[in-house]
């Protein structure tokens, strides 16, 4: 299936956070039943959906969750877990993994884990103040290559842009990658969680693999998430984690810009593809293919 992109911006001053995270989980359960038919051994469920209602000072937004078919230390299914949640003033993404329900409240073997400090909570801001804004939703249901992504740029300030979702197949171990980034441009920043295939253990991220900021401008594919920190323990514990520095590689219709570009930018590079940045990043989602290359006639 061919891959979709809507723009969903608001060019109007009433626009409410709770409004276009609901619009937006109607495409969300779409694509998810869909993609929970091709990806059976991986599931995918949201457990709190936004809440049409909320106020300024409730959370509104999602906590999903994806059951592997891969086994934890305990003998349990892993269960990759993404939090992102926003009120009038704060937007806090948690990314964690556990092996067994309910939620304990703590970091341990029987409870969620999270796989690295600096993978946990990120503050930022959601405006109080209505602004137009520009929003995008992605998705695919390519085989192997699935992917959704909800993008926002509130205006062009450095805090106004992030990407509250996105899930995708990671390229290496065909297991779902849940990754959220908070709004802001002065870091590139990615929390996500996955599942390390080698280690055997969950993996975390915290920033987009790219060139150095010194260089031409390029666009790098694929687009790699840098991991974090591995391990089924405590992170806090003396004996730090072993860390792997093998990258979640996102579906070829991803890359990353070499600089924190503002969100819904374009680039065009010469092959002639096309691409969108989504949040403040650097994370660019493709929109159009490189033309085929014309065969020439031999003499």
């Amino acid at each position: 299936m061919s891959r979709t992109l809507i723009d969903i911006s608001r060019l109007g001053t009433e626009t409410s956070w709770p409004a276009v995270a609901t619009e937006v989980n109607g495409y969300l359960q779409n694509w998810l039943t869909a993609a929970n038919a091709q990806v059976s051994q991986h599931q995918l469920r949201i457990a709190t959906a936004p809440n049409p209602t909320a106020t300024a000072t409730d959370p509104c937004g999602w906590r999903l969750e994806a059951t592997l078919a891969q086994l934890t230390p305990g003998g349990d299914p892993a269960v990759l877990l993404l939090e992102v949640f926003l009120t009038g003033t704060t937007l806090q993404i948690k990314p964690g993994i556990a092996n067994r329900e309910p939620f304990l409240g703590g970091d341990d073997q029987v409870s969620w884990v999270y796989p690295s400090g600096e993978v946990g909570t990120s503050s930022g801001t959601w405006s109080t103040t209505p602004l137009p804004f520009n929003a995008q939703v992605g998705w695919s249901l390519a085989p192997g290559a699935e992917y959704f992504v909800f993008a926002y740029s509130q205006h062009r300030f450095t805090n106004r842009q992030a990407v509250p979702l996105l899930i995708a197949r990671d390229q290496v171990s065909g297991h779902w990658i849940l990754a959220a980034s908070p709004p802001s441009t002065t870091t590139d920043a990615m929390r996500a969680v996955s599942w390390n295939v080698r280690s055997g253990q969950p993996s975390g991220s915290r920033t987009l693999l790219r060139e150095s900021f010194t260089t031409a401008v390029m666009i790098r594919r694929p687009a790699e998430l840098v991991l974090a920190t591995t391990d089924w323990s405590y992170y806090e514990n003396a004996n730090e984690p072993a860390q792997f520095w093998e990258p979640l590689i996102l579906p070829s219709d991803f890359a990353v810009v070499n600089f924190s570009s503002a969100a819904m930018s374009y680039f065009k590079p010469a092959d002639g593809s096309e691409w969108l940045a989504i949040g403040g990043h650097g994370l660019l989602l493709r929109t159009k293919d490189a033309p085929a290359p014309q065969g020439g006639t031999g003499p």
